[in-house]
């Protein structure tokens, strides 16, 4: 028996909306980052705890060698950026539109995979640019503090400017997910 408030084009719209979140799903899938010549480290974060052992390992480390266009400060740094604008706002936003579709699939299949992927040289879009100058040390500090602060803040959390609104466990899985992306590729020693 049909329902009668299910009509014919109701159902054309949600069979090509299923196809489109399936084939962007498998696309988003095949994505791959991998910065040329350099090995993965294999690491998954899905909490700020996570992270932080990662930077006790990298401020004990002898030697920290880089990929891409950003020194490992710069890198961290980067980081320690997106937890800010979480918080106070990003300068620049995707459109609604693409926040509630394909940022809500990319954020939804990382998150099931437990695994981000996404260009590691390419900044937030609209940032500050990133010192090249600052320490090591200096830079873990500024992660640490970025994690911190978001840890005590119990405000509304800044729509991500491609995943829309996230809560605070969803932000969070979001940053160690990003954090881990770009570490897995510094490797430390």
């Amino acid at each position: 028996m049909s329902d009668p408030n299910f009509s014919r084009k109701e159902f054309i719209q949600k069979t090509v909306a299923v196809g489109i979140l399936t084939s962007s799903a498998t696309v988003l899938e095949s994505c791959s980052n991998a910065p040329a010549g350099i090995k993965e480290r294999g690491l998954k974060f899905s909490n700020f705890s996570e992270v932080e052992t990662e930077l006790e390992k990298i401020l004990l480390s002898k030697t920290i060698i880089p990929y891409g266009e950003w020194n490992p400060s710069q890198i961290l740094l980067h980081c320690a950026q997106s937890i800010y604008y979480s918080i106070k706002g990003y300068p620049e936003n995707k459109s609604e539109v693409f926040q509630n579709t394909l940022g809500k699939i990319a954020f939804w299949n990382f998150s099931r995979k437990g695994k981000m992927s996404h260009d590691l040289n390419a900044p937030i879009p609209g940032a500050d640019v990133l010192q090249s100058s600052v320490s090591i040390s200096d830079s873990v500090l500024e992660l640490k503090k970025a994690i911190s602060t978001f840890s005590n803040y119990n405000g509304e959390f800044a729509p991500h400017f491609a995943y829309g609104k996230l809560t605070k466990q969803e932000y969070e899985l979001a940053h160690a997910m990003h954090i881990a992306n770009h570490l897995d590729y510094v490797m430390i020693g």
